[in-house]
């Protein structure tokens, strides 16, 4: 699930003309040739595009291949992880209970589901169901999401929220996490006692005649016409095999980013939500549930841009014209869903390749084009500075102490226990739930080893693993840099 990319620009309004279906024409194959183009540029080996106005699906088509290095096109059927973009399903699901009077926005979360616990007693008091899908809890951006990967279940990662300790004040900024929206499909479930998955099918899927659409792996995986997802290797994709916890941790965390679903599909759910919950004859929600979730709540700031967060959904001023989108990615997927009331149109874009950036690009491009204002978004993700940083090996290594010191188990309260055991002359740490983990690491600089964790990011550098140590060379704790971005992967020694 990628960081929601949040930009404004200026765009011209688009001419309500008798020319316009001309106009559209011309330029839908402008930005076919464009998405077209950009394609190899970013390496994505398939992707699926459809387009809406009004109420109709005018535009739907695949490009490239299911599998890279095959010749197996993708068709605007073809099935895809969508990551994400599943969050506003979810509280889509929620407006439906909200118009029904089985809960209200401004509820407390505590009434209808009482093991809902945050790290502070006041927060935990006063979260509302609105706060849920904000993304302003004051807790770090993507807390916990490591247990998605180790084989902790749904339950596990509600019960985490109360060690996760907050960066930020509640409702006071912007922090994008996943772990709330499984929270909020707990309270949907509790009010309805259906699991999240059958409210899927029978709230959203089925009403709007999303056939092809499901909430599993095998729903993917054994589908007639799925995409293989896929990550960069060395600059070439590498199709995640079956079994691979790549392919999987997404629907763990389903109600934030599980659902599987074609570009025919979300057509028809971008048709619904640009109608304000209606497709033809069919009402999903009300139009002042689609009104509260559209509605901008939470700021939001990167760089010189401005924007807000909604209820799963991102809102956007481009030049006055109002954009409502949101971005997903797994490890093998990006996407990009997005409509305009002000155009009376809407776009979907899905790919089969993980960590890029075309989807938004194309997202973003479209917008442009169609309001008739000369962009080059996939130019602009290219040439933007990498943010990751290239870890060098120290001048000078210093020694560490005896690896048998280093040898024990250690526990989190949210990851569980770690182990550390000698193997040789290096460590195996072994970690996780349903799903255990085994990484050989070997001395690094000091109390720092590293070792290369291949399952969870094949072809990246590796992973660093810090171990506390007091003047007495006693070893307290170990912690897992590339994944404590939330203070969470700290294991104390036991």
């Amino acid at each position: 699930m990628l960081r929601p990319l949040l930009l404004c620009l200026l765009m011209l309004p688009i001419l309500c003309s008798p020319a316009m279906a001309v106009s559209f024409d011309t330029t839908m194959a402008h930005f076919e040739q464009y998405a077209i183009r950009e394609m190899p540029k970013w390496h994505v080996p398939g992707m699926a595009i459809a387009v809406v106005k009004g109420d109709k699906t005018v535009y739907a088509k695949g490009f490239g291949t299911k599998r890279y290095g095959e010749n197996r096109p993708v068709d605007k059927d073809t099935i895809f992880q969508v990551g994400s973009t599943t969050k506003a399903f979810t509280v889509a699901l929620m407006a439906t209970l909200v118009d029904e009077g089985k809960v209200g926005w401004d509820d407390r979360v505590v009434d209808h589901f009482p093991g809902f616990m945050m790290f502070d007693p006041w927060v935990t008091r006063e979260f509302r169901i609105h706060d849920l899908f904000a993304q302003h809890s004051g807790m770090p951006a993507y807390a916990g999401d490591l247990q998605s990967f180790i084989g902790f279940d749904r339950d596990h990662i509600i019960h985490s929220l109360r060690y996760i300790k907050p960066t930020y004040s509640f409702r006071d900024n912007f922090s994008y996490v996943n772990n709330l929206f499984v929270a909020g499909a707990k309270v949907e479930e509790t009010l309805t006692g259906q699991t999240w998955e059958q409210l899927m099918h029978e709230r959203i899927l089925t009403p709007l005649g999303m056939s092809s659409s499901s909430l599993t792996e095998p729903g993917l995986t054994f589908a007639k016409d799925s995409a293989d997802l896929h990550v960069l290797v060395d600059g070439t994709p590498q199709s995640i095999k079956l079994g691979s916890m790549l392919l999987s941790w997404p629907y763990v965390y389903g109600p934030a980013g599980g659902l599987n679903s074609s570009a025919t599909d979300m057509a028809r759910w971008a048709a619904a939500q640009l109608n304000k919950g209606k497709l033809g004859k069919t009402r999903i929600f009300s139009e002042d549930a689609a009104a509260y979730m559209h509605a901008p709540r939470t700021p939001v700031k990167m760089g010189e841009f401005y924007g807000a967060y909604a209820q799963g959904w991102l809102r956007t001023d481009l030049n006055k014209t109002d954009v409502i989108w949101h971005n997903g990615g797994t490890s093998g997927i990006c996407s990009f869903v997005g409509f305009s009331p002000d155009l009376d149109m809407a776009v979907v874009i899905l790919t089969n390749l993980g960590h890029h950036k075309l989807a938004d690009a194309l997202g973003l491009q479209f917008f442009d084009m169609m309001s008739g204002r000369k962009a080059d978004w996939s130019a602009t993700f290219l040439n933007a500075p990498d943010e990751d940083d290239e870890e060098t090996d120290p001048a000078h290594k210093l020694p560490g102490l005896p690896l048998d010191s280093y040898v024990g188990t250690y526990i989190s309260p949210v990851y569980g226990k770690l182990s550390v055991e000698r193997d040789g002359d290096d460590l195996m740490v072994t970690m996780g739930a349903t799903q255990q983990v085994r990484i050989k690491i070997a001395h690094r600089n000091g109390h720092v080893f590293s070792g290369d964790w291949a399952e969870m990011d094949p072809g990246s550098p590796e992973y660093h693993f810090d171990f506390d140590v007091t003047p007495d060379n006693e070893v307290q704790r170990i912690s897992i840099r590339e994944v404590n971005y939330d203070g969470l992967a700290e294991f104390t020694r036991q």
